[in-house]
């Protein structure tokens, strides 16, 4: 019969997509992962994946059980969390919905928290976009997120800090002299945006302010729009939390009207949320408090 170990490996390989990072995330070997993938092929009596030199497609047959995989892995999630919820423990499993920009300036000190105080809390991660992480929420996927406060009426947001949009730009730009700036000041500016998935404040608040920028590149990396603005190849806007470890030329701008986004977690409105996350909630405002932004 499969194991829970065999499904777990064949969900994270279909998830990173290779066998060498699976084998990282799993704390075993590449060889290892591939005997493992195997005989649950053999255990099942099916080709679950093609196995391409750069990269693993799932066969039909595949596609189909990594759908009934993945429910079994969320329902083995919640039957811990709830044994610990039962026993009045911070333990179990807790997923995350995490943005680029609170992993860099808020996660480090929560995740080192939590291993040292609540160690028995297994916290799993999920890297995405304001879209995939409000996804991932009603579906179930993961149990908590970092947002900037939603629309929807199906999500509970706990705010956590206040996060003021800013604008940046190299030191050599005609623009650095000044000491505040108008909106209407970047209109004919070349733009280095970010991607609309990965960030939709900037682009909600142009196009607010009936704003068409001149976007010369659009970028879903942060540190590499922090990059290009300091080789002054355009300026971009960006949350100020960004800029904790901003390049040393590069120049902020507030703005003489402050644009502040909320940002904070959000869970879906017909859950309880357990003790962990409760925890999680609490400790991510202890630590944004402190924050210098």
């Amino acid at each position: 019969m499969a194991t829970l170990a065999q499904y777990m490996a064949f969900y994270t390989l279909i998830d990173t997509g290779n066998f060498t990072e699976t084998g990282l995330k799993l704390n075993l070997t590449q060889s290892s992962i591939s005997h493992t993938i195997s005989n649950l092929e053999a255990e099942l009596g099916l080709s679950l994946i093609i196995r391409n030199r750069n990269n693993i497609t799932l066969t039909s047959e595949g596609k189909v059980i990594y759908e009934h995989i993945s429910k079994i892995l969320q329902q083995q999630q919640q039957l811990e969390t709830t044994v610990a919820n039962l026993k009045n423990l911070i333990g179990g499993t807790l997923s995350v919905g995490i943005l680029p920009s609170v992993s860099l300036v808020l996660l480090p000190k929560v995740l080192a928290y939590f291993e040292q105080h609540h160690p028995d809390l297994q916290i799993r991660l999920m890297e995405g976009d304001y879209d995939q992480i409000e996804g991932w929420l009603y579906n179930g996927i993961v149990d908590i997120g970092f947002l900037v406060q939603p629309n929807s009426k199906n999500l509970i947001f706990d705010a956590i800090f206040e996060d003021e949009l800013v604008c940046i730009m190299a030191k050599e730009h005609p623009l650095a002299k000044e000491d505040k700036l108008y909106l209407e000041q970047l209109q004919h500016e070349r733009w280095i945006m970010p991607k609309r998935t990965i960030d939709r404040d900037v682009s909600k608040l142009l196009a607010k302010h009936k704003i068409h920028p001149n976007v010369v590149y659009e970028l879903s990396v942060d540190q590499v729009i922090l990059t290009m603005v300091n080789e002054n190849l355009g300026i971009s806007i960006v949350p100020n939390s960004l800029l904790l470890h901003t390049p040393n030329n590069l120049v902020r701008k507030k703005f003489y009207q402050a644009y502040v986004r909320q940002v904070g977690i959000a869970h879906k409105h017909s859950i309880h949320l357990s003790p962990g996350a409760l925890k999680f909630v609490e400790i991510s405002k202890h630590f944004a408090s402190l924050l210098q932004i």
